[in-house]
């Protein structure tokens, strides 16, 4: 076989299909993509709605619940602990395949009528976290998404294993800490980003084996650092007595300095641990994986991304999940127990050999076109059939779709191997991952054929402004837990929780003065998209960095003349970061 270029249909760009992927979907038996990898992602994270909760009525038991889904939706939304009863029974939506109509206009109809789970949350996570989504196993949280096997963690995004973790994003096996940005094993930190295996400390970049350092960069195996200059025990301790985080005015000009002061040490081209054999950004304990970024635990895999929790083994274009999922294709929001699942959209827990699948769940098997199906198996629409009339219904269907195709708005062309239509996506798109990753205006949002959501009034009188909060948190009463605070970005209302006060007492950081959204679009904006590559030339210029900021420890191995290495990164050209390339960073930090 060899490499292959197509057109997407999409963007009209050129992408290639490599033999190793075309030998991937000769083994599923599925045709090659119509869509480049790119456009691929954007489709599925199009349909997952993380960051945006709403008020709305449960359409079984009636309480006015929390839910991803806003009231405006027509689609059927239980709460978490209606949808987990056996109050309801998903098969009594089944019905006829009609082989006159698209399969994607069939499936459409069945996901407006089958009870969606209000919270993707389990059961346990929905009576101790009510107000979390996006999360599994989780213990006392509160607005936290996408998370995993977490406690008492509040305000955060991406958190696997971690307890007692506040305004932290992508963090893993964390305690105790404030402020984190890309972290793991962290106890008792402060505004550390990209940060591992580290005791104690504040405002830390790319540190890693720490303990009791602050204001530093590229740090491995210190302590008593402060601003990457070594003191000793006393003289440390008396240098941070100086500094009184606890002020919101001193605790941001402090990050602010502290930021000037990394922008002096070189970056590593991307972050990947413990891999071989891999391409992309945030990689770790994983081998032969091509083109995936934020994993962990993946091996013989392609266009992966957000697999937080391994193994994952044989996967292409798989987004969300994890936590022991094999050859799955197509897939968002996927995982535990998983095999063989292609085209699947929150969907898993033990889930086997099926296609086209959503909210199907408890060992289920053998499904083709289901929507909250437990247990179940030969299933097509809700529709149970004898194994040997469902292998033959499903055949029928698969020839069908590929000779009638669905086609959208926009004339893009959906034939059996395509994932979900986005305009079958139950959100709009500025409520969904695809718009924090791929920002785009309503106009441009529009034109694609994507739809757009106007943001909702508050749904409560506020009563205090961000400016108005109290510079410290000493100062801060017990009362400002009942006020509805503006932020100072936005047009959002926010509160202080008692547990949060608490927190923020005992680790001697400011109240924030930012909505939950903003404080996380804040921290994605200011970091390299890892859903982005660019061709980079190394800036090491031989004894110094090529902007003169950076003097260099060492002499590498390409002298004092410039180095020649390029290499692809997801820092853009214009960022201030200095970049250098994988030999050259290693020569200066280890």
């Amino acid at each position: 076989m060899n490499t292959e270029t197509h057109q997407c249909q999409n963007c009209k760009n050129p992408f290639t299909i490599e033999p190793e992927d075309s030998a991937f979907y000769e083994r599923i038996k599925v045709p090659p993509p119509t869509f480049c990898p790119e456009c691929r992602l954007i489709r599925r994270l199009s349909f997952h709605n993380v960051l945006n909760l709403y008020r709305r009525d449960c359409d079984l038991c009636g309480k006015k619940v929390v839910s991803r889904y806003s009231a405006d939706k027509k689609y059927k939304v239980y709460c978490p602990h209606c949808w987990w009863s056996d109050k309801w029974d998903a098969m009594d939506y089944g019905r006829d395949y009609d082989f006159a109509k698209p399969f994607f206009e069939q499936f459409n109809e069945l996901w407006h009528t089958v009870p969606l789970l209000g919270l993707s949350v389990d059961l346990n996570t929905a009576l101790e976290s009510p107000y979390v989504n996006d999360v599994g196993y989780a213990k006392d949280s509160y607005l936290i998404f996408t998370a995993d096997t977490v406690e008492r963690c509040m305000y955060g995004f991406m958190l696997v294993g971690s307890k007692d973790c506040v305004n932290s994003s992508f963090i893993n096996a964390c305690e105790n800490s404030h402020d984190l940005f890309h972290c793991h094993k962290v106890y008792g930190g402060n505004y550390l980003l990209w940060t591992t295996n580290t005791n104690n400390s504040t405002f830390l970049w790319q540190c890693r084996n720490c303990q009791n350092c602050f204001g530093s960069a590229n740090l491995r195996n210190k302590q008593y650092h402060f601003f990457n200059q070594p003191y000793g025990k006393e003289g440390y301790e008396q240098k941070i007595k100086e500094i009184d985080l606890g002020s919101y005015r001193i605790y941001e000009r402090t990050k602010e300095d502290v930021r000037q002061h990394w922008l002096k040490y070189p970056v590593k081209t991307c972050w990947n641990g413990f891999s071989r054999d891999t391409t992309g950004l945030l990689v770790f304990q994983s081998r032969n994986c091509k083109e995936c970024f934020e994993v962990s635990g993946v091996e013989d895999s392609k266009f992966v991304s957000y697999a937080l929790v391994g193994p994952v083994k044989d996967c292409y274009d798989y987004t969300s999940w994890g936590k022991n999922a094999e050859l799955l294709y197509e897939c968002s929001v996927a995982g535990e127990n998983i095999s063989r699942v292609f085209f699947g959209e929150e969907t898993g827990l033990g889930l086997r050999d099926s296609q086209y699948s959503k909210l199907n769940l408890n060992g289920s098997s053998d499904l083709f076109g289901c929507i909250g199906l437990r247990g179940k198996q030969f299933c097509v629409l809700n529709k149970q059939y004898a194994e040997s009339e469902y292998k033959e219904i499903v055949a029928r269907i698969i020839k069908q779709m590929r000779e009638m195709p669905y086609q959208d708005r926009i004339g893009r062309v959906y034939r059996y191997g395509e994932f979900f239509p986005s305009e079958l996506s139950p959100f709009a798109y500025n409520e969904t991952l695809a718009y924090q990753f791929y920002p785009l205006t309503k106009e441009e949002t529009l034109a694609k054929g994507f739809t757009w959501k106007e943001p909702e009034a508050n749904e409560y009188a506020i009563t205090m402004t961000a400016e108005n909060l109290p510079d410290h948190v000493k100062d801060a009463p017990d009362s400002i837990t009942n006020e509805i605070i503006k932020c100072l970005q936005c047009t959002r209302a926010y509160r202080i929780i008692p547990q949060e006060l608490a927190f923020y007492r005992k680790m001697n950081v400011p109240l924030p003065r930012l909505c939950l959204m903003c404080r996380l679009q804040d921290k994605l904006k200011d970091q390299p998209n890892p859903t982005r590559y660019y061709r980079r030339v190394c800036q090491c210029a031989g004894e110094s960095s090529s902007n003169g900021m950076y003097r260099n420890e060492v002499l590498h191995f390409h002298g004092a003349s410039p180095c020649p290495n390029k290499f692809e990164t997801s820092y853009a050209p214009d960022r201030p970061e200095i970049v250098y390339c994988e030999p050259c960073y290693q020569e200066e930090i280890i």
